[in-house]
């Protein structure tokens, strides 16, 4: 007898290879992960360059559709929030939209994350310049999340993002102790950068729920889903549960492929 496989679908950045390498390993059983890629001009971490992937929702979604998923992730942090405070969702709606399929942005997924961890005060560390740095700090503050400490690796491109390992955001973190001691939660952002296998050593090194963008992004489309997480092993909040006013709840939507 066949089993019956559940699917999600993934739209990201042309150049992200992390979320391919983080996410499959973390599924639970009965679950698949299908990818798709959007385009951009170039490889730059500019605000030009990561909004102009939404020109191609269109094509990509389609084709992803075609998978026939249950959800839809939009898997990259700054090209959702750099779309303008409190527009964050506005690339999800637009998929749904387009194929009925129920869709989230990594973006919202960080906000319902670190609402479900209780954090109020995170410490920020991003591969970004610094300029898009600042910006998520004021796409945080607009839902009353202080950031107390902040550092960035100010990578230009998506490659020198894929060079860092997830041990180099630990040893970046280990610099941060202080500040670190004053927040509430870390929030490591960008889906192209590793850190799924060290966010529980992050935990213990401060005592303090780790939340990653890719961990974020999987743990919000498995709740989507109605799929219990607490068998994954990549941090604390696969141990949480979303708010119960329902925020992640699957739309009403129409499959088209």
């Amino acid at each position: 007898m066949q089993t019956t496989i559940r699917r999600f679908g993934v739209l990201a950045p042309p150049g992200n290879v992390a979320l391919e390498q983080e996410l499959p390993r973390l599924v639970p059983a009965g679950v698949c992960m299908h990818h798709n890629r959007l385009s951009r001009p170039g490889a730059a971490i500019s605000a030009d360059s990561l909004l102009a992937m939404a020109d191609s929702i269109g094509r990509a979604a389609h084709d992803l559709a075609q998978a026939y998923p249950e959800a839809i992730l939009y898997g990259c942090t700054s090209g959702s929030f750099l779309a303008g405070i409190g527009r964050e969702g506005e690339v999800a709606e637009r998929i749904t939209q387009q194929v009925g399929i129920p869709a989230i942005t990594t973006s919202t997924a960080v906000v319902e994350a670190l609402r479900a961890a209780g954090a109020r005060k995170v410490f920020l560390l991003t591969p970004y310049p610094w300029d898009i740095t600042r910006h998520e700090e004021s796409f945080l503050a607009h839902y009353g999340i202080e950031t107390v400490g902040s550092d960035a690796f100010e990578c230009q491109t998506s490659e020198a993002i894929r060079a860092l390992s997830a041990q180099d955001v630990l040893d970046r973190l280990l610099r941060h102790r202080a500040a670190i001691a004053s927040a509430d939660a870390v929030f490591v952002s960008c889906t192209n950068l590793l850190t799924l296998e060290k966010l529980e050593e992050i935990e213990a090194a401060f005592g303090r729920p780790a939340v990653s963008s890719n961990q974020a992004s999987l743990w919000a489309v498995l709740a989507m889903m109605g799929i219990d997480t607490g068998g994954v092993r990549a941090g604390s909040l696969f141990r949480t549960s979303p708010r119960p006013d329902g925020a992640l709840a699957p739309s009403a939507g129409r499959r088209t492929a």
